[in-house]
């Protein structure tokens, strides 16, 4: 930033007077320049987030819907299962577990891939609030200037931009914990339904000579694997919640800095 020099003006006091008055008037000129750009940026920056929220909402709509699809199919897998098993349909059963054991092998790539999204979410929800502690840092300055040099109307401006920020910003450590939440949660559904998958191959021998134990501890599994399957589907439903919250969030914030940008200065 260029530098400006002050003069003295030596009359028994007036000059130091003159030249923080001076001061005052630079830098309020070099804060009035700066301001479109910084809410201009800030703008920007509530924008992309809304954009953002906007798409996780439609992909979790969508992610709910073949969640509950899913569900429902592998359910009606474990009822045919259970008929063949009654009829003593010994090829419809063998038949029905091929069937099964793809979906289930698809279940744990989708799995995978549901992992990695939200360990991004996690991610960006870190960045954003990294990005919000250097705003509320920001404001923290503008307080104490306006503390040392500003108007009544400039100190009551930037605690309520304080004020706004800090809460923006326990927002975004919430955000922050349900998205680490929600990973934890996504890894822990991945590990079981890879145990359960590799228990299931094992018991493929006994489960063909047609083992009682085998058959029950079968049904087991597969039945642990629904609950997960039903897991998933109830964490897509929180998902869809949390992305709504921080839409809402986000359009307050830009109903906010309209607000403060149409006051005058």
């Amino acid at each position: 930033m260029q530098r400006f020099t002050l003069w003295e003006i030596r009359d028994g006091g007036l000059g130091a007077r003159l030249a923080s008055s001076a001061a005052t008037i630079a830098a309020a000129f070099a804060l009035a320049a700066l301001a479109p750009g910084a809410e201009a940026a800030c703008a920007g920056q509530n924008a992309r987030e809304t954009r953002t929220d906007r798409a996780e909402i439609g992909k979790d709509r969508a992610q709910l819907r073949n969640d509950v699809r899913d569900v429902r199919r592998f359910e009606r897998l474990l009822l045919r299962l259970d008929s063949a098993q009654r009829a003593g349909d010994k090829a419809a059963e063998e038949q029905i577990r091929k069937r099964i054991h793809g979906y289930l092998r698809g279940e744990t790539v989708e799995a995978r891939r549901d992992l990695a999204a939200d360990r991004r979410e996690s991610a960006r929800s870190r960045q954003e609030v990294r990005s919000e502690r250097r705003e509320v840092a920001g404001d923290k300055r503008e307080l104490d200037r306006a503390r040392e040099n500003g108007t009544d109307a400039e100190k009551m401006d930037a605690r309520r931009d304080l004020a706004h920020d800090r809460s923006d910003l326990r927002d975004d450590r919430r955000d922050k914990r349900d998205d680490r939440r929600d990973s934890a949660a996504s890894r822990q559904r991945l590990d079981r339904q890879r145990e359960i998958l590799a228990e299931l191959r094992k018991l493929e021998p006994d489960v063909e000579s047609g083992s009682s134990a085998a058959l029950a501890r079968e049904r087991s599994l597969l039945e642990g694997f629904l609950r997960i399957s039903r897991e998933d589907a109830a964490a897509t439903g929180r998902e869809l919640r949390e992305d709504r919250r921080e839409l809402r969030e986000d359009r307050r914030e830009r109903r906010d800095d309209r607000q403060e940008s149409a006051e005058p200065r």
